[in-house]
């Protein structure tokens, strides 16, 4: 690998060019609108599951078993296809030609069907071993066994949809085109919604049409790409992939990232094995407060990364490290700026969001009291999954896959062992710390090695703003507990003074933490609003 050549700290500005934080943030803007989008109905999609399946043997049996193939998605295709796709397919366009660089995805594309579809076949076959392997303590309900089972044959096929949309987002996102890819789960959520109205009642088993409701929206997430990779020109023909020396090295970066770049997706397999375990409806608690904590990620903190990693791997590959560690702090700041806020929005207010989302159906005022610590203690993680998601995406602009291989390795001990420990008391609570301590384990030795690449600059970290953005977001926490005092919380979403905190506890802390932040002069809250006021 080659390595940055140092950078004086005296060296132009300590921000990007104008024009490339305005395409950063440009980017970043259109992936969080389809994001909100999708996530809302995302929100949606549990919200319908859990008014008519509740929590409990069914919803658990549903969420393992779309955790198979999501998980493997995320292992072969979304996370590592696109960290390792990327910046080899930048380098080809940039030191080659287009033409080549096209020829490239078509190879890719012959790859990812090709593993894809060989995946899919062996989980279809060995389904009652993966769940044993996810699931282990489903083996003590035969009949919960074998409806995770069937559901998991029903929508393995989804991987092949869903690693084809993937190889999508690549060649688009290398390109700067975000729209597409961004807006693709929302055909998901979409296609679920739909079956759990019209497909599950007409159904022997109702929880089967929201299977079928998966491969649907698969499908149709693969048609949206379409007409974006056609403008580009890019090919959608498949090219066979295995004697070309590019796909080789594509291959030598992607095998680390199976393991290194998912390792938070195996850390919640892991735990939800170990969540099998425990009484009947733990595993749809854990996967709720999940759920909320990825809505903060996917909605704020994966889209900067996203929208600037095409920029990091263009300057790594033109070698162009001091505008490479600019693009670095400017998408760590802009990150923070939003991360820092929304963990202690959900620490603070974790109450009033669960029970106005919740507690309804047949989700029980016991499920909501559940769900609550646990969603506190994922929200811990939050900073410090964000901050991975970056440093990893910089390693692997940088080429080097094996720093987080190692790394994950020891998180993944770490995670699984404080989660088993800790779950011995707590449960389901205690497998959601079990995760955010090895998160920020993580995230620590990951800030070890980078400081350890020879010539790399270290300063990058803008404490400055960190502090702005943790005095804030401290006090904004501060006032979301106190406002949700006046709440009457187990009169639940009945109770109309319940609406009204809840929307003033979460607009009037925002508020709360922008105005606090304009005062302080901070950057990146004068910049937004500046963006506010042009719009």
């Amino acid at each position: 690998m080659s390595k940055p050549a140092p950078v004086s700290s005296s060296s132009g500005s300590k921000d990007t060019p104008a024009s490339s934080k305005r395409q950063i943030v440009r980017s970043a803007g259109i992936i969080t609108l389809f994001t909100l989008i999708s996530r809302i109905l995302g929100a949606v999609r549990d919200l319908v599951i859990a008014h008519v399946f509740g929590a409990g043997m069914i919803t658990d049996a549903f969420i393992q078993a779309f955790t198979i193939p999501n998980v493997l998605r995320r292992l072969t295709a979304e996370g590592s296809m696109t960290l390792a796709f990327i910046p080899l397919y930048t380098e080809l366009r940039e030191k080659r030609d287009p033409v080549r660089a096209k020829q490239f995805a078509q190879q890719a594309l012959g790859l990812v069907l090709w593993a894809t579809v060989f995946l899919t076949a062996l989980g279809m076959i060995f389904s009652p071993q993966m769940v044993l392997l996810v699931a282990t303590g489903f083996r003590e309900d035969p009949e919960k066994f074998a409806l995770t089972v069937d559901l998991t044959r029903l929508m393995f096929p989804y991987l092949i949809f869903v690693s084809v949309v993937a190889w999508a987002m690549g060649v688009l996102n290398a390109e700067k085109r975000f729209a597409a890819p961004a807006a693709a789960p929302i055909l998901l959520n979409i296609g679920i919604i739909g079956a759990a109205w019209w497909v599950s009642p007409q159904l022997e088993q109702p929880i089967v049409g929201i299977g079928w409701g998966v491969l649907l929206g698969g499908l149709m997430q693969v048609l949206l790409q379409v007409p974006a990779l056609r403008k580009l020109p890019q090919s959608l023909w498949p090219k066979w992939p295995w004697h070309d020396p590019d796909i080789h090295r594509l291959l030598r970066l992607l095998g680390p990232s199976l393991f290194g770049v998912a390792v938070y997706q195996i850390n919640i397999i892991v735990l939800r094995n170990i969540a099998s375990f425990l009484p009947s409806g733990q595993v749809t608690y854990y996967y709720n407060a999940n759920r909320l904590t990825e809505l903060v990620l996917g909605l704020f903190a994966f889209a900067f990364t996203t929208a600037s990693f095409p920029n990091l791997s263009e300057q790594t590959a033109k070698a162009d490290w001091e505008e490479a560690v600019k693009t670095l702090r400017f998408t760590f700041t802009a990150t923070l700026f939003i991360v820092l806020p929304a963990t202690v929005g959900l620490i603070a207010a974790a109450e009033p969001i669960i029970t106005m989302l919740y507690f309804h159906g047949q989700y029980t005022l016991v499920d909501v009291n559940k769900t609550i610590p646990t969603l506190q203690a994922f929200a811990v993680g939050i900073p410090a999954v964000a901050s991975i998601r970056l440093l990893v995406a910089l390693f692997y602009a940088l080429q080097d896959t094996k720093t987080p291989v190692v790394v994950s390795f020891f998180s993944l001990l770490v995670t699984g062992g404080l989660g088993w420990w800790l779950s011995l008391s707590y449960e389901v609570v205690g497998l959601a710390w079990g995760l955010s301590g090895g998160t920020w384990f993580q995230f620590f030795l990951l800030v070890f090695f980078l400081r350890l690449q020879k010539g790399f600059p270290r300063g990058w970290w803008a404490w400055s703003n960190i502090t702005k953005y943790a005095l804030a977001a401290g006090m904004m926490g501060g006032a979301a507990w106190y406002g949700s005092q006046f709440g009457d919380w187990e009169r639940g979403i009945a109770l109309w003074k319940n609406w009204v905190v809840f929307i003033s506890v979460i607009s009037g802390s925002a508020g709360l933490y922008f105005a606090f932040l304009l005062l302080l002069r901070d950057s990146q809250a004068l910049r937004w609003l500046r963006l506010i006021r042009r719009r």
